[in-house]
């Protein structure tokens, strides 16, 4: 959406299309606010309390899924507990981004710890919202790891994937700064959290020539 030229509109009728469609598609995983709201109840003890879990092994069976469609009431979400996110990271601390991340996620843990939201603020969901995508960033750094861990995902692509994840951290972690309710010790941490990614030229020229080589492969259904 943010690199469609004015001549692509002109060139190719599709973009019209995608143009108005693109943006409702956020919308098909509900209401934002309320599931970054809902999340925060995982927070303190994904991030502090771990237990341990077996793996979860890959399936590609042709199963019944519908216990997945099957939600039952956000009850108790606070009990729940979770594998060692560390896990996951440890095991790719050698990749420079993958290691400035985890400095990140290391600093909300020790916000959690010592400045997060007091029951005043748990009514602010503007401050809430930030602190809500910071967490969720965590958890997708994770998940990716994980997923790079049983595809053997290229170390260049998983590198640039999570500067990606450092800059949009710390572009949150700014956003709470500015907050009006955020306190003295949120404002502070905020921005002793933000950081900037590892930038490699050449190891984001050869990701750039992968995805160049992509251009004309996507055709439309006729």
């Amino acid at each position: 959406w943010d690199v469609i030229a004015a001549k692509g509109f002109e060139k190719d009728n599709y973009f019209a299309q995608a143009a108005v469609e693109i943006r409702g598609l956020p919308k098909l995983e509900g209401t934002v606010h309320v599931n970054l709201a809902l999340i925060l109840k995982f927070m303190r003890n994904h991030l502090l309390n771990p237990v341990e879990y077996p793996a979860v092994p890959t399936r590609l069976d042709a199963a019944d899924d519908a216990f997945l469609f099957q939600q039952g009431p956000a009850r108790g979400l606070g009990s729940v507990r979770f594998h060692d996110w560390r896990t996951a990271f440890d095991a790719y601390a050698e990749v420079e981004n993958v290691a400035r991340f985890r400095e990140q996620a290391d600093a909300l843990c020790a916000f959690v710890e010592t400045a997060a939201p007091d029951e005043e603020q748990s009514r602010d969901l503007d401050l809430l919202l930030a602190v809500g995508q910071l967490f969720a960033l965590v958890v997708h750094g994770q998940l990716i790891l994980e997923q790079a861990r049983l595809t053997g995902l290229d170390r260049d692509l998983l590198d640039e994937l999570f500067a990606v994840l450092v800059r949009d951290f710390s572009a949150h972690a700014v956003e709470l700064h500015g907050k009006d309710s955020a306190t003295e010790a949120q404002q502070s941490w905020a921005l002793g959290a933000v950081r900037r990614p590892v930038v490699d030229a050449a190891r984001s020229a050869r990701i750039w020539e992968r995805v160049e080589a992509l251009s004309g492969a996507y055709e439309m259904a006729e």
